[in-house]
This record gives structure tokens, C-alpha cells and sequence, in this order.
């Protein structure tokens, strides 16, 4: 979780102009197109570094906010069920439809 916050906030404080906006659409596009988590962290590496000088802006935050989010869903769906019956469940035999019986 730490390293979520980390990463937010290297969005934020990186993205102020309109082509770090754009740059970051696209890494927020491809981490929510994944369907891995080696996948959304392999995007997540072309964050730029945060600049000191840059002020944060609202689109950035909310930008880094929706690639989070996609992230954190990765993890979540890689997480292993904690439900104790999820393997061993089997899934409910379907009824056979009883046979036509030949009228009289």
C-alpha cells in the first residue's frame, strides 16, 4: 500500500504540462488494458520521476488516482481466494431433461 502512495504521488507531482498529461493518458491507458500483474508493472516503469519545481495539478492527480486504481484491480484478481471450498467446489451437474415418452 506504501508503494501505491509513493507511486501516486510521483504522478502527481510529475505530470503539469500538457505532454505529461499526455504521456501519462497513455501509461494509464496500457496499465488499465492489462489483464497481468507483471503486465501493469511493466507500464507503471514508464512513470517519469517526480521534478521538484513542478506543481501538482488536478488532471494529474485524477490521473494517477484511475492508474492506481487499475493497478490495485490486478493485484486484487492475482490475490489467491481465501474462501477454503473455492478448489475443492465442483461446479453443480446440470439435470439431464427426462426423455420424450412415445404416446399411446
Amino acid at each position: 500500500m506504501l508503494r501505491a502512495l509513493v507511486i501516486a504521488a510521483a504522478l502527481a507531482a510529475g505530470a503539469c504540462r500538457d505532454a505529461r498529461l499526455e504521456e501519462l493518458r497513455s501509461i494509464r491507458d496500457d496499465v488499465c488494458a492489462c489483464k497481468t500483474v507483471a503486465c501493469g508493472d511493466e507500464a507503471m516503469k514508464r512513470v517519469p520521476p517526480p521534478q521538484a519545481e513542478v506543481r501538482v495539478s488536478h488532471r494529474a492527480q485524477k490521473l494517477a488516482r484511475e492508474m492506481m486504481q487499475c493497478l490495485h484491480d490486478l493485484y486484487l484478481s492475482d490475490r489467491p481466494s481465501t474462501d477454503p471450498d473455492a478448489e475443492t467446489r465442483a461446479p453443480a451437474p446440470s439435470a439431464a431433461a427426462p426423455a420424450p415418452s412415445a404416446g399411446p
